[in-house]
């Protein structure tokens, strides 16, 4: 499935960018593969990424990890503020 998820960030979009895509094998490793991202044209604190996930549970499973939610953390990813949108085609 594709979930589309969004998040503000405290440390700009280049920091956080950058966390992302160093953390790019683990997320692989979970079977999360990113479609795209990118932030918003007139917010550069608000990102978007889109990505193919097995399901919601493997998503949360990962996000809540806490290896993972420190990175998250540490990219600047504000977590009270992501929504997470499971698509369909």
């Amino acid at each position: 499935m594709k979930v589309l998820a969004s998040m503000e960030v405290s440390k700009g979009y280049e920091h956080w960018k950058k966390s992302f895509l160093a953390h790019e094998e683990a997320r692989s490793n979970a079977g999360i593969a990113t479609i795209f991202f990118a932030r918003e044209a007139a917010n550069e604190s608000k990102v978007h990424v889109c990505m193919e996930v097995e399901s919601m549970e493997v998503l949360g499973a990962f996000m809540s990890d806490p290896e993972n939610a420190k990175v998250i953390e540490e990219a600047g990813g504000v977590g009270d503020s992501a929504v997470i949108i499971p698509l369909v085609d």
